[in-house]
């Protein structure tokens, strides 16, 4: 039975909705999310959590339908940010791919507003005494780094406006695999065209880069 309704969710992600059902469509998401942080028990609330970010496609089979409508562009991204929160490290990392998704294809933008979220959520500080620490600040300070990753990974060929300070707030977090493997991610993608993205970059920031590029800790 789980099986099915994974496979019926599944297609029903790639059908397109009629203007006037969006709306009713986000409003069960959002009730889907908020009476299963609240209520069900822990795994339950995972699974739910995990399978409601498997209908992401949705978005991309109905993008210019919801593009539309701001109000539900933000409405999307609201629901992916209370995801990132997931006290569940999977559901966490599905909802870093899907704010991936939506910033690759313009859906949700990253403004200044959200860089600012994504920043402070990093900036989460964590006790040096392990007693003293609480979850919520390690899940809020893990969506912050996969938030960051997310946007990096999501501007595979090209450096943004934003992307310069986005690398350097992950610099901070060397000691998790999320921005190592970003990082690799990055310098992958764009070697190529190096020679011009560069011009993105002020001095102090490309001898960061360069640091951390060939760090022992970058190729851990």
């Amino acid at each position: 039975m789980k099986q099915d309704a994974r496979t019926c969710l599944s297609l029903m992600s790639q059908g397109l909705l009629y203007p006037e059902h969006i709306p009713l469509v986000l409003v069960i998401l959002e009730e889907v999310i908020c009476a299963h942080k609240h209520i069900t028990p822990c795994r339950q609330s995972w699974n739910t959590h995990y399978f409601v970010l498997t209908y992401q496609i949705m978005v991309f089979y109905n993008l210019f339908s919801l593009l539309s409508v701001p109000t539900k562009v933000l409405q999307i991204q609201k629901l992916v940010m209370q995801l990132l929160l997931d006290e569940r490290l999977d559901v966490r990392d599905m909802a870093g791919t899907t704010l991936s998704g939506l910033l690759q294809c313009r859906f949700s933008p990253l403004d200044s507003s959200l860089q600012t979220q994504l920043q402070t959520l990093s900036q989460t500080c964590l006790p040096k005494a392990r007693g003293e620490l609480a979850p919520t600040d390690l899940v809020w300070r893990h969506a912050g780094v996969l938030s960051l990753s997310a946007c990096v990974l999501s501007s595979s060929y090209d450096v943004p406006d934003w992307m310069p300070q986005i690398l350097m707030d992950l610099s901070d977090h060397l000691n998790n695999p999320q921005p190592i493997e970003t990082l690799s991610e990055f310098r992958d993608t764009h070697h190529n065209n190096w020679q011009e993205h560069q011009r993105s970059f002020t001095n102090d920031h490309l001898l960061v880069l360069t640091d951390l590029l060939l760090s022992p800790c970058y190729y851990a």
